[in-house]
């Protein structure tokens, strides 16, 4: 089927959109000048403020050389906790999300993973409350985004999904209104 062959490359688009965008970040420590994949940053100070492409805050978040600033992190626990929260106490509202939302979660996951080694055990309770809660949450968005394709309100309501929702949103309008037009014939 069309719509699940082609979910994984546009994932993978937003995957690579998200990377290149840039949020603000916190220096925890002071760096020297560093070159990543051919680019030069820096140096920082403790404390300094910085806009840097989120593939670059990665690689600074694994050795705990910055934090991404708390209006930028989205995709922290109780932010997201929140957002739930606030899905659940309305059910037939649909609450604005960060445009990269799932990719930031999918990300931060991936990197809470894979320092499991050296891990203290309140990053193993964050892994694992985030990945019970991000089910719940793509629940309760996917009946507020199946209810708006159906309704045909998706113009008004796109710049409050993310993009992984809008491009869902899209795809459904497009199908029921060619099995809507089909059946009518």
């Amino acid at each position: 089927m069309k719509l699940c062959m082609d979910s994984k490359d546009v994932m993978k688009r937003f995957e690579m959109a998200f990377l290149n965008e840039s949020r603000d970040c916190i220096f925890q420590k002071n760096v020297s000048q560093i070159n990543i994949a051919g680019e030069t940053f820096g140096p920082f100070k403790k404390g300094d403020h910085a806009s840097l492409p989120n593939w670059v805050i990665e690689k600074l978040l694994k050795d705990e050389s910055v934090d991404i600033t708390p209006e930028d992190a989205y995709e922290s626990l109780r932010r997201l906790q929140n957002l739930y929260r606030e899905e659940e106490k309305h059910p037939h509202k649909l609450q604005t999300f960060q445009p990269f939302l799932y990719t930031a979660i999918a990300r931060k996951t991936l990197r809470l993973q894979s320092d499991k080694t050296s891990m203290d055990p309140r990053k193993y309770d964050e892994v694992e409350k985030l990945t019970k809660m991000t089910p719940f949450l793509v629940e309760t968005r996917l009946s507020k985004i199946l209810r708006v394709a159906k309704s045909g309100a998706y113009q008004e309501k796109k710049n409050q999904m993310a993009h992984e929702e809008r491009w869902l949103c899209e795809e459904l309008v497009e199908l029921l209104s060619g099995w809507r037009q089909n059946v009518m014939e």
